[in-house]
Formats: C-alpha cells, sequence, structure tokens
C-alpha cells in the first residue's frame, strides 16, 4: 500500500522540481535581459559584412526568404561561402549577433508589446542558426568541416539575413512609434498656440 503511495509522490517530487528549476533559470534570464542598455546591445554587436551575408543567402532565397526554386542555379561554390563567411570564426560571430538580436527584440518588445509576433519570429530563426551552427561544430569536430560548411553556413547566413531584417522591421517599428508619439505631442503643443 505504501509502494503504491510513494511512486506518485515521488514522480509529483520530480515533476515539482523540475517546475522549480524552470522558473529559477527563466528568471535568471529575464533580469540578465533586463540588465543591458540599448547602447550596450548596439556595442556588443561584432562587425560582419553584410553585404557577403546577404549574398550567399540570396543565392539560396527570395528578398523575402522563400526559397528559389529547385532550377534556380546557384552562383556561390564552397569555396566562395567559406570565404564570403569567414570559416568558422565568421560563423562565431554570426551567432554572437543573433544572441545580440535576441536580446534586442526583448527590449524592444518591453516598450512596444505589439511587436511580440515579430520578436517570436526572430527567436524561432534564432533556433534554426543555432542549429546550423551545432552541425558546422560537429562537422568541425570529426574533420569534415569542408564537405558541411557550404550547405550548413549557407544556411546559417539565411537565418542571420532573416533575423537582420526582422530586428531591422522591429526597430524602425518602435522608431515610429517613439517619434511618432513625439510628433502628435510637438503638433498637439504647436496647434494650442
Amino acid at each position: 500500500m505504501i509502494e503504491q503511495l510513494l511512486i506518485p509522490l515521488v514522480c509529483s517530487a520530480i515533476l515539482i522540481l523540475a517546475l522549480v528549476f524552470i522558473v529559477v533559470r527563466y528568471g535568471r534570464k529575464l533580469r540578465k535581459s533586463r540588465s543591458y542598455t540599448w547602447e550596450e546591445l548596439m556595442q556588443s554587436i561584432a562587425p560582419i559584412d553584410r553585404d557577403a551575408i546577404e549574398a550567399v543567402a540570396l543565392d539560396a532565397v527570395e528578398p523575402s526568404g522563400e526559397p528559389r526554386p529547385e532550377d534556380y542555379p546557384r552562383e556561390l561554390g564552397r569555396q566562395e561561402i567559406w570565404k564570403l563567411l569567414g570559416g568558422m570564426e565568421g560563423i562565431k560571430r554570426i551567432e554572437n549577433n543573433s544572441r545580440v538580436f535576441i536580446e534586442m527584440a526583448a527590449y524592444l518588445e518591453r516598450w512596444h508589446p505589439e511587436a511580440a509576433e515579430t520578436a517570436e519570429e526572430l527567436r524561432i530563426e534564432a533556433k534554426r542558426l543555432e542549429w546550423h551552427v551545432g552541425r558546422l561544430r560537429a562537422a568541425e569536430n570529426s574533420h569534415c568541416l569542408d564537405l558541411h560548411f557550404h550547405a550548413y553556413g549557407q544556411k546559417a547566413a539565411i537565418s542571420y539575413y532573416l533575423m537582420l531584417k526582422r530586428i531591422l522591421v522591429l526597430y524602425q517599428h518602435s522608431q515610429e512609434e517613439l517619434f511618432g508619439d513625439l510628433w502628435r505631442a510637438v503638433q498637439g503643443a504647436s496647434s494650442t498656440h
């Protein structure tokens, strides 16, 4: 009888511990992300050749992010993709910047909750980029990076390209909101005189 009660009790305790762990971890992340200023976020972006990223991405997708048709010939070869992306060092910068973009999205989302959908799309794309970078690291550890870099590197570039487009939309939207309010306030003040 005691054994029958013990199993559900242990399972419940494990579930509660897991939930507490998740809440604590999420709380730490939330506090950490709230501690950055916009200027600190901007300074933490690593320099990347945006034109090179765009060239690699647009070799496989339309500017909208939709895949190019199967019969569309790819122009970039393995060595060109490696060179344009800057090898694994460039991939590390892309990965770093994607994390900064997530922080920027969280920052903008706090001030403009209506941007939540775009911020979530950005997070999803960041997960894709993280997956592709993980595949590149695995290929590097297996000493077969040259065989896989062009495919996963290009997919990482596509994700980064789409993230950059989304963060620019979020930023532009927040600026329009900010300056739109300022403009209306100025117009209201000048019309009362």
